[in-house]
Formats: structure tokens, C-alpha cells, sequence
């Protein structure tokens, strides 16, 4: 974990051969760990740079495989089309490993792809990172932007909650009560989720969670458990449907209303299907921090990858979140390949020759985590996997750099899309701190 890190030109990438000893494996998401036999280490475990330094991977074969492995491997510098460096390899018991050199001329990141069918389908992946901290957002912040978000707050502020609180029995005891929740959203729309707290009149603190891409329920697990220690917890589904509901439902809606819901409008400000999903969390952040019961000092918000996201949307829109967790966030860097670098999930813009689709470029701006980032005075703990191609860490790192506030950045360099068990135990320690309660 580091705090408050740094990122920018081009890479030279010189191909070497050596004998390996000690590597560290790197597995691509999804691919279960035992299964790979090709394994790559980096000179530094935590494969972070200068620039005029450089990265040296080691690409090696198990000692235990003896027969020889034709090995391909391409490694591209913010996910550039082009490849920095790329070549054939044979690794056998006699050669058991070979090196890829990358002197750094930029803050960048680069992620190397190993590939070996006779060994296994699915390729290793490894990833370095070049003075992240200095990565800037890829396009300026729009000269409106606030009062675009300012005109749907104070158009939200004039709605009523019209909340209907539904018990849930099996989730509530003697320490704890569980219900269902329902709220008004715009356009009227409703919001879902759940909403638990201890017995009593508190006051207590507020932990609300925001959830990642994907048509399914949530359940009541995450806010009883917070419940059980002390604080007041809301969970909100990220679409407007019921929770709760028979698999054939969720997978119904994914192929049918659904279909396609992360890129319905977005080439208009106005019309995006983001627009609900974001007032949804002011919507939701408000409710919850006007009841009675809530202490006026905690408020926490966590998510990850959409959810990621959505932590930093609510915690600007929202000047009562007082610190958030972000891990894989989406939504982020929206312009990056203008600068050369890959965008984060959904990839909103479309590229044709090179060039953007103006109209959703022009209403990506106002749903990028980038520019929600530069009035957030939130306390914030960020992360980002090296080698993650869902939300790239160069689009994390440029949020997180705009973030004016204490930060820390939790790298990841061995991690794809996922919730790294690191994560969870670096998360839930700044949690429980943030909200005043013990640790587990």
C-alpha cells in the first residue's frame, strides 16, 4: 500500500535470456491458480518505477513440466494497439526461462501477455507500473459540470423519500432490525435495497454500499452485519428491480429491457442510463443521513468496480460521506484513449479512425469519476489491479489523482478484476476505523 502515488512518454523494450529461480505467478482473472504452469516474476515485488529505470519480467517454466513449451508474449504499454515488444519463445528443461526488459520514458503502465495453448488456454498476465502518481485525467474537467449536478440535487432535494419500509423477519433479532426499502428516484423510478440497524435511537454511524455491473439481487448479509456491530447500514440495488426474485427473473431482464442497459443513452447527458443510477446514490446518501438515529460524524461508502464508481459519485454528490473505499473503481477516464491510454469499463466513447463519437465523448465527461474526484473531501482508500483489463489501473490512478483529499492507494500488482483477499482485510480495517467501530 502507498500513499498518495504518481504518472506520463514511450518505452524501449529490449528482449533478454537468462536462467530464472524464485518466481512469483501471475494468473489472468478467472483462471484457477493451479492450473498454470507458465509463471512470471518481476524484479521488485512491487513492480512500481521511475522513469529511466527499468522493468525486467522473468517468463518461467515450472521445474516440474519437462517437456518444451512454445511460449508468445506481447506487452503493450497502456493497452495500445501497437505492441511495445512481442516474440516467440521456446522454454524447455535445458532453457527454463527468458527476460523482457522495459526502460520507462513515461509514467505509464504496461501489461505483459504470456500465451502457451500446449500448457494452458489461458494466458498468464503480469503488469508494472511507472511513477503512477503523476498520470494525469486525459481531458479537463467541463466548465459546467457542477452545476449540472448541482440543478439535479436541487431538483432531487424538492422530491420526497415516500421510503416503505418492509420487516424482514429472518434478518432482524434481538439486537438488530431489517427491512426492506423502497424509495422515490427520478423520472419516477424507484430505488431498492435494504436497511438495517441496531435496536434503539443510535446515534449511530452510516455505512452504504453500492454495488457492482450486473442484473441480480442483493441480499440482506452485508447490512445486518454492520447492524451487529453498531452502525447503521443500507445496501441499494444499481437498477431499478425487485430484489429478492427467482434467477429467471434477473436473467429475463438481461435479455430483454435490459439488454445492453450500461450504453442506453449515452450520447446524451439527459438520456444515459448512469443518470438514475447516479441520483439513485444522492437519493439513497440523503435518506439515510437525515434519519434521526445517525451520529452527524461517520458516513462511509463502499463498492467495487461499478460499485467503485459509484463510491465516488456518491461521495460528491453527497458533502455528508466523510470517507469511501473504491476497489477496481469503473467509470473512470472515460477520454483516456485520446492520450493514448485504455478507458475504464463501460468504455463509453466509441472509436471509428481514431475518432471519438463526439456526442457520447461530450456526455461521458459528466460521468467520469475523474471529474467527480476534484472537490471529493472524503477520506479515500483507492485500489487497482496491475492486471486488470476491465478497469485499467492507469484510468484508477487518474481519479485518484484527482482526489484533493487524504487518500491511499492499495496497488494490486498481482491482481486482475477481483476482491483480492489483501483488499478486504486493508478495506475492512479502514472501515471499522473510519466508522468508529472494532475491528473483527
Amino acid at each position: 500500500m502507498k500513499k498518495m502515488m504518481k504518472a506520463g512518454k514511450h518505452l524501449h523494450c529490449l528482449i533478454l535470456f537468462a536462467v530464472s529461480c524464485g518466481v512469483i505467478q501471475f494468473h489472468s482473472q478467472g483462471a484457477p491458480q493451479a492450473s498454470n504452469k507458465i509463471a512470471v516474476n518481476t524484479d521488485r515485488p512491487s513492480a512500481i518505477y521511475k522513469v529511466s529505470e527499468k522493468v525486467v519480467f522473468t517468463v518461467s517454466l515450472e521445474d516440474s513440466f519437462s517437456k518444451e513449451v512454445k511460449v508468445h508474449f506481447t506487452l503493450r504499454e497502456d493497452g495500445r494497439a501497437k505492441p511495445c515488444a512481442e516474440g516467440d519463445q521456446v522454454l524447455s528443461p535445458g532453457k527454463t526461462s527468458f527476460t523482457v526488459e522495459h526502460e520507462w520514458e513515461r509514467p505509464s503502465f504496461v501489461l505483459l501477455k504470456i500465451t502457451a495453448p500446449d500448457v494452458d488456454d489461458t494466458p498468464t498476465l503480469a503488469g508494472a507500473a511507472c511513477e503512477p502518481e503523476k498520470l494525469k485525467p486525459s481531458l479537463p474537467k467541463p466548465e459546467d459540470f457542477d452545476a449540472f449536478w448541482n440543478a439535479m440535487k436541487t431538483s432531487m432535494d424538492a422530491m420526497l423519500f415516500n421510503e416503505v419500509l418492509v420487516p424482514v423477519p429472518e434478518a432482524t433479532n434481538q439486537k438488530i432490525e431489517t427491512y426492506a426499502i423502497t424509495l422515490d428516484g427520478i423520472n419516477g423510478s424507484k430505488i431498492r435495497g435494504y436497511f438495517s440497524k441496531p435496536k434503539g435511537n443510535g446515534p449511530y454511524p452510516i455505512i452504504m454500499f453500492v454495488n457492482a455491473a450486473g442484473i441480480y439481487s442483493i441480499g440482506t448479509r452485508t447490512v445486518t452485519g454492520y447492524a451487529e456491530r453498531g452502525a447503521m447500514a443500507i445496501d441499494i440495488n444499481a437498477h431499478d428491480i425487485e430484489n429478492g426474485q427467482p434467477v429467471q427473473y434477473y436473467k429475463e431482464l438481461e435479455n430483454s429491457t435490459l439488454k445492453g442497459w450500461n450504453h442506453i443513452g449515452n450520447s446524451d447527458r439527459e438520456k444515459t442510463y448512469f443518470l438514475r443510477m447516479f441520483c439513485s446514490c444522492y437519493r439513497t446518501a440523503q435518506y439515510i443521513s437525515s434519519r434521526p438515529e445517525w451520529n452527524k460524524k461517520q458516513f462511509v461508502v463502499q463498492g467495487s468496480s461499478m460499485g467503485g464508481g459509484q463510491s465516488f459519485v456518491t461521495a460528491y454528490l453527497c458533502p455528508r460521506v466523510t470517507a469511501f473505499a473504491a476497489n477496481v473503481p469503473a467509470l473512470c477516464d472515460h477520454s483516456g484513449p485520446i492520450v493514448g491510454r485504455l478507458a475504464g469499463w463501460p468504455r463509453w466513447v466509441s472509436y471509428a479512425n481514431d475518432k471519438p463519437d463526439e456526442k457520447a465523448l461530450a456526455a461521458s465527461r459528466y460521468y467520469d469519476c475523474v471529474n467527480f474526484a476534484y472537490t471529493i473531501h472524503a477520506k479515500a482508500l483507492v485500489s487497482a489491479g496491475f492486471i486488470d483489463t476491465n478497469c485499467p489501473p492507469s484510468s484508477v490512478y487518474a481519479a485518484f489523482n484527482a482526489l484533493p483529499g487524504e487518500k491511499t492507494f492499495f496497488n494490486m500488482p498481482k491482481a486482475g478484476h477481483k476482491v483480492p483477499p489483501d483488499w478486504v482485510k486493508e478495506r475492512d480495517k479502514f472501515i471499522a476505523t473510519e466508522l468508529g467501530l472494532e475491528e473483527k
